[in-house]
């Protein structure tokens, strides 16, 4: 899915403000939100510095991941600012990870009609909790 990157932590000021549309993957199993060294240096982002890297565990083992913050937008007049997101060099042929730091602001729900897949997302979480029992326990009877 393609979303806006507004790069508010590049060191050109040019670019700084200015949103690149990117592929995004939205991946309920990744915890953080990450995004690939080439993005990074693309975007001339600076890193946040904090005199130690996170450890993250993901496919193909455990990863030394500095940060940097982003602002997304997702559609417009919909953003998420500035946004912690982990530098690694993972091996999905996306721009950026959307990991459930940022799925979990808010609600997500998935569905496949006609063989579709289609997803909702909306911030901040809905007071009530999307449940299909109902109207599947109808449509099978």
């Amino acid at each position: 899915m393609p979303i806006d990157i507004i790069p508010v932590a590049s060191t050109n000021e040019v670019i700084r403000n200015m949103p690149v549309k990117f592929r995004a993957l939205w991946d309920t199993g990744a915890t953080l939100t990450a995004i690939k060294p080439k993005l990074r240096d693309r975007l001339q982002l600076s890193m946040v510095r904090t005199g130690s890297t996170a450890k993250i565990a993901g496919l193909g083992g455990l990863f030394d991941a500095d940060y940097t913050v982003l602002s997304l937008r997702l559609r417009e007049n919909f953003e998420i600012n500035w946004c912690p997101v982990y530098v690694l060099d993972y091996s999905v042929d996306v721009d950026i990870i959307i990991g459930m730091d940022i799925i979990g602001m808010g609600d997500f729900v998935v569905c496949n009609t006609e063989n579709k897949t289609s997803f909702s997302f909306v911030m901040p979480p809905l007071p009530d909790k999307t449940d299909f029992t109902e109207k599947a326990r109808l449509l099978n009877k």
